[in-house]
């Protein structure tokens, strides 16, 4: 609490007085980052283009938002409260509305699922050890992975 005070520019007592405990304080960073994911997946869930263009649209969103997200698929606590529950699902509720149109449209693989896109997008948001320019690497990432989701050339 007290490296998490400094890092703040705030005292340590600041801290406890918003956060009793350190899970408590965990709890509330992953609660806001499940509500950013909730945000960045409602943005592309009426996208004007393609499922598959929202997909990518998605990604790029995790990406630029990396340093935001304190989750677990992203190497935060595991600390869900029901409040954080709801959210989780309501992200799964928005990515699986965003894949059923698209596999309407047969634009997406009949056999994509919400977790498939979840775990993607966790893994473009932690750059690899050793990697040096992992926007550039990671872009190109998100391109082959939208290739493989729906076909397609990638540019």
């Amino acid at each position: 609490m007290a490296q998490i005070a400094e890092h703040a520019g705030v005292g340590v007592g600041t801290v406890y007085r918003h956060f009793r405990s350190r899970e408590e304080l965990l709890g509330a960073l992953v609660y806001r980052s499940f509500g950013l994911a909730v945000a960045n997946a409602a943005a592309v869930a009426d996208h004007p283009g393609s499922a598959l263009e929202a997909i990518r649209v998605f990604f790029l969103a995790t990406l630029r938002d990396r340093e935001r997200f304190v989750l677990p698929l992203h190497g935060g606590p595991a600390v869900f409260t029901p409040a954080t529950r709801e959210l989780q699902a309501e992200v799964r509720a928005i990515l699986r509305a965003l894949i059923e149109r698209g596999q309407a449209a047969g634009e997406l693989r009949a056999d994509l699922a919400p977790e498939d896109l979840i775990v993607a997008a966790s893994l473009l948001s932690r750059p690899l050890p050793g990697t040096g320019d992992w926007d550039r690497l990671a872009h190109r990432q998100i391109d082959l992975m939208v290739h493989g989701l729906g076909g397609g050339s990638i540019k």
